[in-house]
């Protein structure tokens, strides 16, 4: 990881960082970009364990932690938290999984970086800001949790065998669907592949105990007239 010296206040303000990362060379790299940035590396440790006995001795001001580590990564975010709650903790991954996204932030975490495209002042500048109160967060990752939480809430359909529930995401295809909407068009409107659409569209037919589109529809526009 390319590093510059970056401009801000973490030495001024004595902040302290907690790095655990199982690469070795990519702990070296977030090192020298911390420490160019006038932050204070307190340790570097290479598994959950560590991470975990580290941040309950130290008490420091950010816990940089990796996803993948060795062990209960997402059980250690808690652990953190819990033992340490004044320190703020920010989760780097490669995966962009909502699912992962959204389990480090119910777990405690405080922001979630992707390591792809993560330079060295970069990430300074992002945990200085951090550490003010600002999100930490990849901006190519807001467009996925913002579906996600979507997806947290349902809408209920009721059939003759009972009551089943749709997805927003599922209730939006089903609306386009029965406007007569081609598998491009929604997925234009929607702004996703194809594919996803397809996806959405048979998950939907198995939900409503349908065979085909034209069935489903003659439900969703049951259900509206009710």
């Amino acid at each position: 990881m390319e590093s510059r010296p970056t401009e801000g206040n973490a030495a001024r303000e004595n902040l302290t960082v907690l790095l655990a990362d199982a690469d070795v060379a990519f702990r070296r790299g977030v090192r020298e970009a911390l420490e160019a940035g006038g932050f204070v590396v307190a340790d570097v440790v290479g598994d959950a364990p560590g991470a975990i006995m580290a941040a309950s001795r130290l008490n420091p001001d950010i816990c940089l932690i990796e996803l993948e580590l060795l062990g209960p990564g997402p059980k250690a975010i808690a652990r953190i938290a819990k033992s340490s709650p004044e320190t703020l903790i920010v989760v780097i991954s490669y995966s962009s999984r909502p699912q992962d996204v959204v389990g480090a932030l119910t777990r405690g975490a405080s922001g979630y970086l992707l390591k792809d495209g993560l330079t060295g002042d970069r990430l300074a500048s992002t945990l200085l800001a951090a550490h003010r109160g600002e999100p930490a967060l990849s901006r190519s990752l807001v467009p996925y949790l913002v579906d996600e939480i979507r997806h947290l809430s349902g809408r209920r359909i009721n059939l003759p065998e009972g009551q089943v529930t749709l997805t927003p995401r599922e209730w939006d295809v089903a609306e386009l669907l029965s406007e007569g909407n081609s598998t491009a068009a929604i997925a234009d409107r929607l702004g996703v592949s194809p594919v996803t659409v397809r996806r959405h569209v048979g998950l939907l037919l198995r939900k409503l105990g349908v065979e085909n589109r034209e069935q489903a529809v003659g439900l969703i526009q049951a259900q509206r007239r009710r």
